[in-house]
């Protein structure tokens, strides 16, 4: 279940993308997330039955404005900068910063769980990993301010985006640590639906409806992001993480950078240029890094 979690998680960032290309990136998350919810309750309803509503009623809400909050708030990042990027080239960038997360977890572990850490190779690190991001958006230029300039100004909101997105999501895993529930997975759709109805409000606000603009393949397309990376992948993560062998499942994840960035260029159509491979490389090396770094 652990390395499914890891194969079906590398698909995201592409199947994401050949949606929203169709459909808008809101409209896409609005939708993604409402449906996994549904999904995901209906499978808690038939495993536990009539006691999913005492679980559903035991859920303490200060976990949803402590912890899922950052959750959310990744989600809504991450969907709004892979739908928003100007070209599939920069999606797969997108990807890889996305990425930054696994590092930014180890570095949040300090001042939230207390942990204590080898400074010098916990800025290595981040400096590796960053660099990482650096080269997969200089992808077939030389290494120039200007460079660095024209990459960031040419799609500066979808990267930020992103960026802000893996802190997030890092907040988010070691808050779960710090305020630990009983039934945290039971809170896992409560959290997609509310992710939903977050992104819906923002639509409304803007003065859009969301709405399903998708055919053809765009149905299986969303079928399959629906019931598998959103899904499912979390359900098995959390089955891993509590009845699998935790450190044999936690260092084959480091190997989703360069996977989901091999998946997203295969599945897109962009050319796998050795910057991209490179990047993908150093985001890993920079996370593991940061894991030796604490003690």
């Amino acid at each position: 279940m652990g390395v499914g979690s890891i194969l079906l998680w590398s698909t995201t960032i592409a199947f994401l993308r050949s949606i929203s290309e169709k459909n808008g990136a809101l409209d896409t998350a609005v939708f993604n997330m409402l449906l996994s919810g549904i999904f995901l309750f209906l499978i808690q309803f038939i495993v536990y039955k009539r006691t999913l509503f005492n679980r559903l009623k035991s859920l303490p809400l200060s976990y949803f404005y402590k912890v899922a909050i950052f959750m959310i708030i990744h989600m809504s990042l991450l969907y709004s900068a892979v739908g928003n990027a100007k070209t599939r080239e920069a999606v797969v960038v997108v990807g890889i910063i996305n990425y930054l997360w696994p590092g930014f977890t180890f570095l949040f572990s300090v001042p939230i769980l207390k942990n204590k850490a080898r400074y010098s190779l916990l800025i290595s690190g981040i400096i590796i990993a960053f660099s990482g991001t650096v080269a997969a958006m200089l992808e077939g230029n030389r290494l120039s301010l200007t460079s660095i300039s024209h990459s960031l100004k040419s799609d500066i909101q979808p990267f930020l985006f992103t960026l802000g997105g893996a802190a997030a999501w890092a907040i988010y895993s070691n808050m779960t640590r710090k305020y630990t529930i009983k039934d945290d997975v039971t809170a896992t759709p409560v959290i997609f639906l509310i992710t939903a109805l977050f992104l819906t409000l923002i639509m409304l606000l803007k003065g859009e409806v969301p709405a399903l603009h998708i055919q053809g393949k765009q149905y299986l397309e969303l079928a399959y992001l629906v019931i598998f990376p959103t899904s499912a992948a979390y359900v098995f993560w959390d089955r891993a993480m509590k009845k699998g062998n935790k450190n044999l499942v936690a260092a084959l994840s480091y190997g989703i950078p360069p996977l989901s960035t091999l998946t997203s260029c295969l599945y897109l159509g962009v050319k796998i240029g050795f910057g991209l491979v490179a990047a993908a490389i150093l985001v890993v090396i920079g996370a593991i890094l940061c894991r030796y770094s604490i003690k």
